[in-house]
């Protein structure tokens, strides 16, 4: 696995991860650095998670997932190992922020999922290689985790876990905090049930997650981004003139009726328009 680095003043930087407090000057990284191009979503919670807790982390992960967006967690025991593996198996790539060295995989317990998360998606370190993690390490980490995410999900807390603390540095840095309410009856509910009393806002319902996050539209916008420039041209002139035939949008967009055509059909077969005879409407 070839590690490399990049710096604050490389391209690949991340505005939304330089503009925190403290961003790292370099990061160390394993695998597609791409991934951070786009804000995450976060999702954090205790190691010692209940069945619910792992329940609730894969499920939503797994949603997110589905809706093109990369989760980032920090590859620890508990709610982040299912957040991880949620997104991997919803056929995304998942984001790991370790608070070791990039080459050290701390729980040895997460050895596969290391080596999973190194070939399909993103490991990275502040940490250059051969670095022992400390305590302090691990919340240090957490502003990155955080500063890489448009949304912070925690899932089962005490009131002083990591979780917590990452929930405040997401509050901080302006990013979006989202709880999932717990069994008050156990002690890792205390900190998500504190964080929606504060005024997080709860995911109630499994099924509605992703539009509680805001990513109802992300995949469409995703299939969009990567459209090449002839077939966005001929989704504008959808977009601009709704029931459009093949023969306007040729008009529209200078194109071969008979590319405007072929066109329309592949956005059709993307399910970014429909056609009701010879006419184009955009998708919702």
């Amino acid at each position: 696995m070839e590690i490399k680095a990049i710096n604050k003043d490389d391209e690949a930087y991340p505005e939304h991860l330089r503009s925190i407090h403290k961003a790292p000057e370099m990061l160390y990284y394993i695998g597609k650095i791409e991934l951070i191009a786009h804000p995450l979503v976060a999702i954090v919670g205790t190691r010692r998670c209940s069945a619910y807790g792992r329940w609730a982390a894969e499920g939503i992960a797994s949603r997110v997932a589905a809706c093109g967006i990369s989760v980032v967690s920090g590859m620890a025991e508990g709610i982040d190992s299912a957040a991880h593996i949620g997104c991997i198996k919803a056929g995304t790539p998942t984001v790991a922020v370790l608070g070791t060295g990039i080459d050290i995989c701390f729980p040895k317990s997460n050895l596969d999922l290391y080596r999973r998360i190194a070939e399909d998606g993103l490991i990275l370190s502040e940490y250059p290689p051969g670095v022992m993690g400390n305590r302090w390490m691990f919340p240090e980490r957490n502003r990155i985790i955080s500063g890489l995410a448009k949304s912070v999900v925690v899932v089962e807390g005490t009131l002083k876990s990591g979780s917590m603390i990452t929930a405040g540095l997401a509050l901080e840095q302006g990013r979006d905090v989202y709880a999932v309410p717990g069994n008050i009856n156990q002690p890792g509910s205390a900190g998500v049930n504190k964080l929606i009393a504060d005024g997080a806002c709860p995911i109630l319902d499994m099924d509605s997650a992703a539009q509680t996050l805001g990513l109802s539209g992300a995949k469409k916008l995703r299939r969009i981004e990567a459209l090449s420039e002839e077939e966005k041209l001929v989704l504008a002139s959808v977009a601009e003139d709704p029931g459009i035939s093949p023969d306007k949008a040729a008009l529209k967009t200078g194109l071969p009726v008979a590319d405007a055509l072929a066109y329309l059909g592949v956005l059709e077969l993307k399910d970014l328009v429909f056609s009701r005879g010879q006419r184009y409407y955009p998708e919702n």
